[in-house]
């Protein structure tokens, strides 16, 4: 029961403070694998939060009483971002806006508004008090986007569980991983990575 017993909390202060903010976001990393069941080697670190980079600020102000740096553009190795952090309930938070990975001869753009409306998996935080008036719906990074993203990373900790809870799944290779594939510049190498982990 990690993921209930140590997310509850800082997601439902989440929830409470992003209730107005008009930007979609999405709960992604290792907690939002967690919170699909995939198996990771190690517990998460933080929580990471994903927003289109229009949304990024408006986020931010919202989180502002949690916060423990500035918003800053952050262009590290492969990645491009709008990166601020945050500590709620004694839990690391980091809020990723904007986010770009080049690797592997590829260009893939998080775009979290259009993942959020069409392919987000949807779970509901329990509330304190056990009732359904107290069910938070929380919106999570499809595995589709966390296969790609880790494969351009080069995590085969993460990408091969990825693989194994989507390989479960029918049909196997998803019509949102088609989207990811056809909205992004995807090297055939990137291609036939994804194709082997989730088709052989």
């Amino acid at each position: 029961m990690y993921a209930w017993e140590t997310l509850a909390g800082p997601l439902r202060t989440i929830q409470s403070c992003l209730r107005e903010v008009e930007a979609l976001w999405l709960v992604g990393g290792s907690c939002g694998l967690l919170l699909q069941g995939v198996a990771l080697t190690a517990a998460p670190r933080d929580l990471d939060l994903y927003v289109d980079a229009e949304g990024a600020q408006e986020l931010h102000q919202a989180l502002s009483d949690y916060a423990t740096d500035s918003q800053v553009e952050d262009r590290s190795s492969i990645y491009r971002s709008i990166l601020s952090h945050y500590r709620i309930e004694g839990t690391k938070v980091e809020l990723v806006g904007g986010f770009e990975v080049t690797s592997k001869d590829s260009l893939y753009k998080v775009e979290v508004d259009y993942l959020h409306k069409n392919y987000s998996p949807i779970i509901h935080l329990p509330g304190e008090v056990s009732t359904k008036d107290c069910l938070e719906t929380l919106h999570l990074m499809p595995l589709e986007h966390e296969l790609i993203f880790n494969v351009l990373r080069n995590r085969p900790d993460r990408y091969n569980a990825i693989a194994e809870v989507m390989k479960s799944r029918r049909p196997t290779w998803s019509q949102a991983m088609e989207a990811l594939i056809e909205r992004n510049t995807c090297s055939e190498t990137l291609i036939q990575e994804l194709q082997r982990l989730l088709l052989v």
